[in-house]
């Protein structure tokens, strides 16, 4: 290897020294973290995050911070927070505070002017001596471009012929830019139409598929523009009448509607509009009830009870609006659902039944509710009919008495509210020492039952033995009659032959003898009766059948006489 001569190396050192230096710190403690280089575009704005160390620290207090041009002592100042300072750039500002080791610097309406470099000085509070230039460890060099960006239109949202519409054209990254031109053009107007960035104006039906333009336009005469479609939309109107069992109700300051239950209710949607448009009947839950496209739109509720109870909404959709219109519906109903429940002070319940029994220096709590639209007045009432007296009464949905022994009777809850009334009695009665509990009450019935049927077994019994005796008694007398007609009943021949009298023989062999009857006793004789004649019947008696040899029938004699 050749020999290194000393003049060369110092001119090496030379040029070697300032690339390594600029990449070290060169006090301790001291540090910053800055982007080297940022570009803006003309008449925009940017800002440029920045933080710091100092004295191995980023808290302090009523610091200062200094953005300058270099020299590093005589550059200008052009952005700080200490306002005895002269700044010489009035576009660029401090954002950051020192006091939290924060030195963010913004530039706005950026100009050819503002390109270079700068850094950032730090000084602390009047009475500190913390005080550092940070020039060696980095600089911010600002190149500023042609303006190509276009400018921000703010949302048109829906325009509607007829309603006033603002609109606003502004830089891009929301800058305050002075040094540039914001105008507007309309494409159905020659010429510039506004120049200055917000604008208010009435869109007609005209001003439909027409354009709006905004331009930018910087000092140097560079433009950029951006151009929107406006989309007018015609005026929509909806309307809601009703019909109830008929009868059309329709009141503009009304959208509240009582309707008694079981009633049928008719909405019909009306819209107004020269756009297409779908109208759509929705309830309270979002659920569609019914759709169309005519101008009319019918919504029939029949039979309505409180499930129907709610807001329906009538909606019409153009391609480019929704318009609509709610109704609530509030269906009316009588007292229902009515409920007593009754408990004792010592915690026990007592089934609500009509009747319910109170120990002495037993308290009772009677407990009555029922629901009802509107809500239902319930009272109770002491006494039998005719004799009630209102002893508590509750504008709500229940009402609640207390009742001692001594107060034992017949309560009675009412529940009304206009549309009708509810009742129901409870008879509260003393429990006597005899009275049996439930579950002898069950075994009596048991018993009673028991003794019923066993009695009617005994009178079953009773009857026949009645009904046998009395065929023993009418036998045996019978009997005694034939023995008595057999000793005193023979007649001579000669008696018979004489006497002139009517007679009839009645001869039924192997029966017993039953009396003839007038009719056929007056048929046989074939002659004409006296009622105050006596006349004769022959009757035959056939005795038991002996084993000896038949005999003949003896013919014997009663006296017949006619009523």
């Amino acid at each position: 290897m050749g020999q290194i001569k000393p003049s060369s190396m110092w001119v090496r050192l030379v040029v070697i020294l300032p690339l390594v230096w600029k990449g070290i710190t060169c006090l301790a403690g001291y540090s910053i973290q800055v982007s080297p280089s940022v570009s803006v575009q003309e008449g925009l704005c940017v800002t440029i995050p920045c933080t710091f160390t100092a004295n191995n620290t980023n808290t302090f207090r009523d610091s200062f911070g200094y953005w300058r041009r270099p020299p590093l002592h005589t550059g200008d100042i052009v952005a700080t927070n200490d306002k005895s300072s002269d700044v010489k750039k009035p576009n660029f500002h401090l954002r950051g505070n020192p006091d939290t080791g924060d030195c963010t610097l913004t530039i706005t309406d950026a100009g050819r002017e503002d390109e270079g470099k700068y850094f950032f000085r730090f000084e602390g509070s009047k009475y500190s001596s913390v005080k550092y230039s940070y020039y060696r460890e980095v600089t911010t060099t600002i190149t500023v471009t042609d303006l190509t960006e276009e400018p921000v239109i703010s949302d048109l949202g829906t325009v509607t012929a007829g309603i006033d519409k603002t609109v606003t054209c502004s830089p891009p990254g929301n800058c305050s830019a002075t040094s540039l031109v914001i105008q507007w053009k309309k494409s159905d107007v020659s010429g510039i139409w506004k120049n200055t960035p917000t604008i208010t104006f009435t869109p007609s039906l005209d001003d439909h598929q027409k354009t709006l333009t905004c331009e930018m336009i910087t000092s140097k005469g560079k433009t950029t523009k951006k151009t929107i479609l406006l989309d007018v939309c015609s005026p929509t109107s909806v309307t809601v009448t009703w019909e109830i069992n008929g009868k059309k109700k329709n009141k503009a300051d009304n959208k509240d509607i009582k309707v008694v239950e079981g009633s049928e209710m008719i909405l019909t949607c009306s819209v107004q509009s020269i756009r297409t448009f779908n109208v759509t009947w929705t309830d309270w839950r979002n659920k569609v009830l019914q759709d169309g496209t005519e101008k009319e739109l019918k919504l029939k509720l029949e039979n309505m009870t409180m499930k129907d109870t709610g807001t329906y909404t009538c909606s019409a959709l153009t391609d480019c609006v929704i318009n609509g219109t709610n109704i609530t519906i509030n269906v009316l109903y009588p007292p229902r659902n009515m409920e007593i429940t009754i408990q004792s002070d010592s915690g026990k319940k007592h089934p609500a039944r009509s009747q319910v029994n109170i120990n002495e220096n037993e308290t009772l709590t009677l407990t009555c509710r029922a629901d009802g639209n509107p809500p239902s007045t319930v009272v109770w009432v002491r006494g039998a009919a005719g004799n009630e007296t209102s002893i508590t009464s509750n504008s709500g949905l229940s009402a609640e008495i207390n009742v001692t022994s001594s107060q034992a009777d017949v309560y009675q809850c009412l529940a009304w509210n206009g549309l009708g009334l509810r009742e129901r009695r409870i008879q509260v009665a003393i429990k006597q020492d005899h009275l049996e509990t439930p579950a002898e009450q069950t075994s009596s019935d048991k018993l009673s039952f028991w003794n019923l049927v066993i009695a009617f077994i005994c009178g079953i019994c009773i009857s026949a033995l009645v009904i046998l005796l009395y065929k023993l008694i009418t036998r045996k007398k019978n009997a005694k009659t034939e023995t008595y007609m057999s000793v005193n009943g023979v007649s001579s021949s000669a008696e018979q032959q004489s006497t002139d009298d009517i007679y009839m023989n009645v001869d039924k062999p192997k029966q017993k003898a039953e009396e003839a009857t007038y009719s056929d006793i007056k048929n046989a004789s074939g002659a004409t009766l006296d009622e105050n004649e006596l006349h004769y019947s022959t009757v035959a008696f056939t005795e038991k059948p002996s084993k000896g040899p038949s005999s003949q029938p003896e013919t014997e004699y009663a006296e017949v006489k006619r009523k």
